[in-house]
């Protein structure tokens, strides 16, 4: 067994502090992964040259992050399930009343045809057809169908051009596996937790950047690009956990600085669609730079697992590289049925009814959080609540107490440097309006403090 020792000779903290800095490091790189044991204290004293107190400060303040856990007599080790990978543990209690607002998923439906629709459509041979390998035609229809599905969101690509993968978390994980090993990537100071577990993944570290209310600030993505960092992973459009939409004179400003530094940009805009008059993607500003990532999940079906990367015409060689580990991944039969819905209009009408759906449910936030100073909009499925005084880790302990699920920044920072502390609340993840409603009610009457401005200063910026 390789005992993992840290260098830490070019840190500027505290002996402690950069001991749980560089645990901290080494889980988001991989090099530590869920139950790994740590050295005993002494001999990671010896090993370092420092006190054994200052191992067991430093492991104590590990801990207190909830890095890693100590049993007598077992030593100290790696927790078992890391942060964001908790958040989708967390299931519905069916006797414990628990309302679960941590999920980012579309809001479910009661009753649902459209599946049963395509399946009564299948006649014997091609069912079972559809229960081998797919074939390069399967592929190819479905790039195509896929491509008039992306020209929906204002891009115009060719078929070759599109890797279908298997849903958008399959289609990060290809992206970031393509870059060069070793290379560090630049996201928002807030991210999904998915993009945070891909990274740990490949042992990518990513470099924060700082956001605002509009999203990722070009001085921020500058200073990153001045320091070295190639490739930047970036969320434009209705950005997960904060709702921020960048304008588009931002994202001409974003592409500027990508192509004066000669800067890689994967956007990912699962969201995109359902946002009614968005602006327009980065990749369309800048085909030669961007690769775009997207997928049905967020705005068809869950169900469906079919995400896209596409590449700019400089990266099809390393097109063709993800494309021949991707394809296996993708199911014959929701390859057929995503070619069948994007045909035929059931994916757009599926869409429209989560954007209805998304805007009962947004007017329900304005009714029952009206007073608090919460970001989103319409077709959002999140909001951004900013955390009260007592912050957000010590709020979501509050809420799951009062019975609801709620998601704190520290599950979405992708740093241990400072940035905006809040919470994500989900609000296409009760079954249904009134479990959300009930939801809703429960997170208001904890935060009886809060001031009736939020509520007016987004009225008047609806209203303008």
């Amino acid at each position: 067994m390789t005992i993992w020792v840290p260098d830490l000779s070019t840190s500027p903290l505290p002996t402690y502090l950069a001991l749980t800095e560089a645990i901290g490091d080494a889980i988001r790189r991989g090099r530590l992964r869920p139950g790994d044991p740590l050295p005993t204290h002494r001999l990671l004293a010896d090993l370092l040259g420092v006190n054994v107190s200052t191992i067991t400060r430093a492991y104590g303040e590990a801990a207190r992050r909830r890095l890693v856990t100590g049993e007598v007599g077992r030593g100290t080790y790696v927790l078992g399930v890391a942060s964001e990978a908790a958040l989708f543990a967390l299931r519905q209690q069916p006797e414990g009343g628990v309302i679960d607002l941590s999920l980012n998923r579309p809001p479910p439906g009661q009753r649902d045809s459209d599946l049963t629709t395509f399946l009564e459509r299948l006649d014997a041979v091609e069912a079972a057809r559809l229960l081998h390998y797919p074939d390069p035609g399967d592929r190819l229809a479905h790039q195509r169908a896929a491509c008039g599905w992306l020209r929906r969101r204002g891009l115009e690509v060719e078929p070759e051009s599109v890797v279908v993968c298997a849903g958008a978390q399959h289609a990060v994980d290809t992206a970031i596996g393509l870059f060069p090993e070793h290379e560090d990537i630049a996201c928002e100071a807030l991210a999904y937790p998915g993009l945070k577990a891909a990274a740990r993944r490949w042992q990518r570290k990513l470099h924060p950047m700082a956001l605002d209310r509009e999203g990722l600030r070009p001085e921020a993505f500058e200073a990153a690009c001045r320091s070295g960092l190639r490739f930047a992973i970036v969320s434009p459009t209705l950005h997960n956990p904060t709702t921020a939409t960048l304008g588009l004179e931002r994202r001409r400003q974003i592409v500027a600085i990508a192509r004066a530094w000669d800067v890689l940009l994967v956007e990912e805009d699962v969201y995109g669609l359902l946002k009614e008059e968005a602006p327009p993607p980065l990749a369309a500003l800048a085909p030669e730079r961007v690769i775009y990532l997207t997928g049905l999940s967020k705005t068809v079906a869950p169900g469906l697992r079919i995400g896209y990367l596409s590449f700019p015409p400089e990266w099809r060689d390393r097109l063709r590289e993800a494309e021949h580990h991707t394809a296996w991944w993708v199911s014959t039969l929701t390859l057929a049925m995503a070619t069948q819905w994007l045909s035929d209009g059931t994916a757009w009408k599926r869409l429209q009814a989560q954007r209805r759906e998304l805007a009962a449910r947004h007017k329900l936030c304005v009714k029952h959080l009206g007073r608090l100073q919460w970001r989103g909009e319409a077709h959002c499925p999140h909001l951004w609540l900013p955390a009260p005084p007592e912050g957000s880790q010590a709020f979501a302990q509050r809420a799951q107490a009062a019975g609801v699920v709620v998601v704190p920044s520290s599950v979405l920072t992708t740093s241990r440097a400072k940035t905006e502390d809040g919470i994500r609340i989900s609000v296409g993840s009760p079954p249904d309006r009134a479990t959300l409603v009930e939801g809703l009610n429960r997170l208001a009457r904890l935060v009886p403090d809060f001031s009736d401005r939020g509520r007016h200063q987004r009225m008047k910026g609806e209203a303008s």
